[in-house]
């Protein structure tokens, strides 16, 4: 029996697996217990379908297999040609958290250049910019044992019952309590809460900020905790009180009473945990809804033994990747690299010089850096930018000029553009550790053979350090030396995770609480509120289209969609309608659809939902054998503190299809 955890959302429940290869829930695993969700269960009938074997190097319009040596020769080559600022990596909350350290290593401490981001900014950055503004550090406040003795849940921005579900379940069994969800649709989450708010969506901020307005205006602030813990209260009530109710309503196309609602369960409710993920992060004001909800909590003192703002992590090891500090800013144990007290750290840490004081590009930014032939070199691990990104025109373009390097244990939609590819090992065929959501590390043991020639990322990495002369920066012979490294970085820090053991996990770094004390690591020791500026992005087009997950499939469909039982009911791609909206159109369930934006068209079916009027919502994960991705309709504009992409709204227009209706 080995056990694992799991490789899809940030829930990060554990899994075993037993000699035949039927997959179960780990019964003593702290973040589910043995309960587990549909999608792992396939796990082993997918492990080998449509995998990548050994290098692959494109010669015009076909690839020959190469060796490993070929391959570290042309990397080597490449790299030692072009300036480090030529270059850039873009890698993924997928990977295990030795994969990440490596090429974090190899990008920032051994070619010197802080070009490298990965997918997490287009899920959590907004999450982590707020965390750090409100609380001075990235992290969750609170773990899954506070759902044990909560009696109010918010769900904003967020399906758990489909994207987080184990979470969602653990929800459920606290009967009694109370379930609000915020959302412009009726998802599967919203139908099963007490409460449902049909919000418009891109409003969240003014919602939440009428909120407070609310909390003042009745006496509900909890004024001994806002002065004795918190800084900052009468700038953010003064941006607040631009948003009265009557305000609010018509902004966000809610009910007055829902805003008062919402204000008196945060004011009277025993314990109340908020949970949201990529409806507030996935905009241009998602830092600003972040802060808006966590005002709230600090309004009302709801930290602790009264509950949690709690950001749900994207990816099963998002949260490994934030301690690694894999995104352009960052360094090991959550430092910074504008910190120069972080950089010396780091530099006497690894043993070099010239960590660079300044952020590179995020990813959308590259973008524009390789059109402009600024950026030459892209290298793409275990992710899939062309589904994932937005402006889907653009990014083709971008991955049509530059020198792509493909790392991946599956074929994707971006090896379509590669100029070379390296076949990487999955979970099951290497071991190293992931974080979830709750700041739980899980070691993740081997079950299976590497599939062909595949290596770990972190070998890969390690192995062309070498042959480039970083020998004595790369010495490892295994995950347990990177990680024995790794965890030291973390000593003293508050991710400090350098009493764990692969021996001793799962375990938990932090206390249950990481406030206990009501302490926070800014430089008054007090949390802060934020003012919550508020504005619409200008959109036309008719409709406003947002996106999200499939139930039963996992981003871009990279391994979940070679289960043809998890592909059961998903496909073909699906646009959810409002029926009213749908007969002023004249259009049928069933009949295809063309959602347009500027020059690029996506064909889609159309499904009847409780959807707010004039809005649409279509999953953003099909690759192309399915037709047009989604996000090819996305625009680029992104939240100007996090730098992570309006992903969740945009207009475009609907028209009838010219084809029959199937």
């Amino acid at each position: 029996m080995k056990t694992f955890q799991c490789p899809y959302c940030g829930v990060g429940c554990g899994l075993r697996i037993d000699e035949k290869g039927k997959i179960r829930g780990d019964p003593d695993h702290p973040a589910n217990y043995g309960d587990l969700c549909k999608k792992p269960i396939y796990l082993p009938k997918v492990l080998d379908k449509g995998r990548i074997g050994r290098p692959l190097y494109r010669e015009g319009e076909a690839f020959k297999e190469i060796s490993w040596e070929e391959a570290y020769g042309i990397l080597a080559e490449k790299l030692r040609f072009l300036d480090p600022d030529e270059v850039y990596f873009y890698i993924s909350g997928q990977l295990l958290t030795e994969d990440i350290y490596v090429i974090n290593k190899f990008v920032k401490g051994f070619l010197k250049t802080n070009n490298i981001d990965a997918n997490s900014r287009l899920c959590m950055a907004s999450a982590v910019t707020a965390y750090k503004l409100a609380f001075g550090s990235d992290g969750p406040p609170c773990t899954y044992e506070d759902i044990n003795d909560a009696d109010t849940f918010l769900f904003a921005g967020s399906n758990a019952a489909i994207a987080h579900p184990v979470l969602f379940k653990r929800v459920l069994k606290r009967r009694g309590s109370l379930i609000i969800t915020i959302d412009p649709v009726e998802t599967e989450t919203a139908k099963r809460s007490d409460v449902f708010i049909q919000i418009r969506a891109g409003t969240d901020t003014a919602f939440f900020n009428s909120v407070l307005f609310v909390l003042y205006k009745e006496g509900w602030i909890n004024f001994e905790f806002v002065e004795k813990y918190t800084e900052g209260f009468e700038e953010a009530l003064k941006e607040a009180e631009k948003f009265p109710p009557e305000v609010a309503s018509r902004i966000c196309g809610v009910g007055k009473e829902e805003i008062y609602l919402v204000a008196e369960v945060f004011a009277k409710s025993k314990k109340l945990i908020s949970f949201w993920c990529q409806g507030l992060n996935q905009s241009v004001n998602g830092t600003m809804k972040n802060l808006a909800l966590i005002n709230l909590h600090l309004a009302t003192g709801r930290l602790n033994e009264r509950g949690c703002p709690f950001s749900l992590t994207g990816q099963p090891n998002a949260m490994g990747g934030r301690e690694v500090g894999y995104l352009s800013n960052g360094l090991p144990g959550y430092r910074d690299v504008r910190n120069p007290e972080d950089r010396k750290f780091i530099e006497e840490f690894w043993g070099v010089k010239g960590i660079k004081p300044k952020p590179g590009p995020t990813i959308t930014e590259a973008v524009d850096l390789i059109l402009e032939g600024k950026i030459r070199f892209l290298w793409v691990v275990c992710t899939n930018p062309a589904v994932s990104l937005p402006e889907l025109g653009k990014v083709r373009k971008a991955l049509e000029k530059v020198f792509l390097v493909v790392q991946d244990a599956y074929w994707n939609d971006t090896c379509e553009f590669a100029n070379l590819i390296l076949p990487a090992s999955q979970v099951g065929e290497k071991e190293g550790v992931m974080t979830g959501s709750d700041r739980t590390v899980t070691f993740c043991e081997k079950f299976s053979k590497p599939y062909g020639e595949s290596k770990p990322d972190w070998l890969i990495f390690t192995e062309l350090a070498r042959k480039m002369g970083g020998e004595r920066l790369f010495p490892y012979r295994s995950s347990r030396d990177v990680f024995e490294e790794f965890k030291v970085s973390t000593k003293g820090r508050i991710c400090d995770m350098s009493g764990l053991s692969y021996e001793g996990l799962p375990a938990r770094w932090g206390r249950r609480w990481l406030y206990e004390d009501l302490r926070f690591p800014t430089e008054s020791g007090k949390a802060r509120f934020h003012p919550a500026k508020f504005e619409m992005p200008s959109e036309s087009g008719g409709f406003i289209l947002i996106t999200g997950r499939l139930k039963n499939q996992w981003h871009t469909m990279t391994r979940t969609g070679k289960s043809e039982e998890l592909l059961k009911g998903e496909v073909p791609p699906f646009v959810l309608m409002n029926p009213e909206d749908a007969k002023e159109l004249g259009i049928e369930e069933g009949e295809e659809v063309v959602l347009s934006r500027g020059p690029y068209e996506v064909v889609r079916i159309v499904k009847f939902g409780n959807v707010k009027r004039r809005h649409i919502f279509s999953p953003f994960g099909y690759p192309r054998e399915f037709g047009e991705p989604t996000n090819l309709l996305l625009p680029d504009r992104v939240d100007p503190l996090s730098k992570e992409p309006d992903l969740r709204y945009s207009g475009v227009r609907v028209r009838v299809s010219a084809r029959r209706p199937l």
